[in-house]
């Protein structure tokens, strides 16, 4: 969760574009071959422009890591290269997000997540993913989308309310699971089937000539296939069709790449053989990438949400899941029960006007909403609180929003637990998860730090089930690994071939 004064930063969609006129054939034999653009009309360009630093914002920024952004950014100029639109003006940006996704906007805007960068396994499994959003721009894909009711800023509870509660499915507890995707990542509507696979062509033509292996994305799509069912695992539930990520936004799978590789073919393109990985060198620049959250967005460390830089930590009830995002912190729990914290801009008077002037109204913008009930003021670990309570109606009936805020210099860090009816103890132990924020000592935040990747050579003796336990996981150890290293199960290591480790 990264936090700042507007917290306005939620995404719904990607804004959208016109139409480019002026498309020539791809090039190739092939009467299917897609065609691209040559030249991009200065209305995309400027859209692209302005869409770029709200991107940057929902997103957690860009990463602090020079020496990867410009090891990306390497990449993905020699793939633009071999593109229709060598000129650019291009722009490749890494995320400061763990999610694993990548995408691109009108104007040449590529973006790819330290996420995604961690999951892949050697160079070419990123040229891969970088190759493929190259061709939704030269392929006039993201000049393509009308609705302009796209890239949105929103209020965190607006976006949070309209997008999760009011609209979720049967349980608040799936809304909740879903808002660390939906709100500040969930920017993108798929793009069509055909749109697709035309990107997967192009990508094919742009990684060939640019010297790879374009059957590394295959893998890598295997590889994040079965991250998404171990997430899903982890956090015991089904897979999510709602969620926003790589596979949500670009449906692809292995066997489209090995027939895009086919198209490719067809189309005239000389598909290398056994071109290069560069897997070392990859490892190289990615030791010590941050893994998972970072300090500007706060760690997740069990139960227990800390944030290094603000300075502050509150631990969630039993039985409830912490999911942290770029503007807020969720929790999933029992029976239906969520949890959702955030922040706002602290306003003068009372913490207790806060909820009833400010609060309070902005939940009834957004739906009917009963009469505010049982506030009260009162400290919590010295700080100024307060809380209060309020029926709201949602699409799955009449539930209880229990509110509490707490000052903490100029913000005020809220607390919104969402129970069924006639579940007040499951509802008391939310507000008690609020009772649980501090102070974090200077000492304390020093002593908060992110995972890493670590690169380790495969030695004589080690096996998959000893490597993760030197990992930073205290569950699901030897799955991660496995996912993180592409490996199947039941599949072992060689003696001298590098793996990653996630460390503390």
């Amino acid at each position: 969760m990264r936090l700042n004064k507007s917290l306005r930063a939620a995404l719904t969609g990607l804004t959208a574009l016109s139409f480019v006129s002026a498309c020539a054939p791809a090039g190739g034999p092939s009467a299917d071959a897609p065609r691209t653009v040559s030249q991009r009309s200065g209305s995309d360009q400027r859209l692209g422009d302005s869409e770029h630093p709200k991107i940057l914002k929902a997103f957690g920024g860009e990463v602090q890591d020079a020496r990867l952004r410009g090891y990306v950014r390497d990449i993905g100029m020699r793939l633009a290269a071999q593109s229709e639109q060598p000129q650019g003006p291009w722009t490749f940006t890494v995320l400061d997000s763990p999610v694993v996704n990548a995408f691109a906007l009108p104007g040449g805007y590529i973006y790819v997540t330290r996420g995604l960068i961690a999951l892949a396994n050697d160079e070419a499994e990123l040229a891969g993913v970088v190759g493929h959003e190259i061709g939704h721009v030269t392929g006039a894909h993201t000049a393509k989308r009308q609705d302009r009711a796209g890239i949105a800023q929103l209020g965190i509870f607006a976006a949070t309310l309209g997008a999760a509660l009011l609209g979720a499915g049967n349980q608040a507890v799936k809304a909740v699971n879903q808002l660390g995707n939906q709100v500040g990542q969930g920017y993108v509507a798929g793009f069509s089937r055909t749109q697709e696979f035309e990107a997967d062509r192009l990508g094919v033509r742009y990684i060939s000539k640019g010297g790879y292996d374009p059957l590394a994305q295959a893998d890598f799509l295997e590889s994040l296939q079965r991250t998404t069912e171990l997430q899903s695992q982890i956090a015991g539930r089904s897979y999510d069709p709602n969620r926003v990520d790589f596979l949500s936004t670009h449906p692809a799978t292995a066997q489209r790449v090995r027939e895009a590789v086919s198209a490719a073919r067809r189309d005239g393109v000389a598909v290398p053989d056994g071109a290069p990985r560069n897997q070392q060198r990859f490892f190289r620049e990615i030791e010590g990438m941050i893994y998972g959250d970072s300090a500007e967005q706060g760690f997740v460390r069990g139960r227990t949400f800390s944030h290094s830089k603000l300075r502050f930590s509150f631990t969630v009830p039993q039985e409830f899941r912490i999911q942290n995002s770029a503007a807020k912190v969720t929790a999933a729990g029992p029976n239906g029960a969520g949890l959702i914290f955030d922040g706002d801009k602290a306003t003068s008077g009372g913490v207790d006007q806060y909820i009833s002037r400010v609060w309070a109204p902005s939940i009834g913008k957004q739906t009917r909403t009963g009469k505010l009930a049982n506030l009260q003021r009162f400290t919590v670990n010295g700080l100024s609180a307060a809380s209060g309570q309020m029926a709201i109606e949602t699409r799955n009936g009449v539930q209880i929003a229990r509110m509490t805020a707490i000052r903490l210099g100029d913000t005020m860090y809220r607390f919104l637990g969402i129970q069924p009816q006639n579940a007040d103890r499951l509802g008391r132990t939310m507000d008690d998860a609020a009772r649980t924020f501090r102070r974090l000592s200077a000492g304390e935040a020093r002593r908060l730090k992110p995972y890493k990747i670590a690169i380790r050579k495969v030695r004589s003796g080690d096996t998959v089930a000893k490597l993760a336990r030197r990992s930073a996981f205290d569950d699901f150890a030897e799955q991660r690994f496995r996912v993180l290293n592409g490996l199947s199960a039941g599949e072992g290591l060689r003696i001298g071939e590098s793996v990653k480790l996630v460390v503390e």
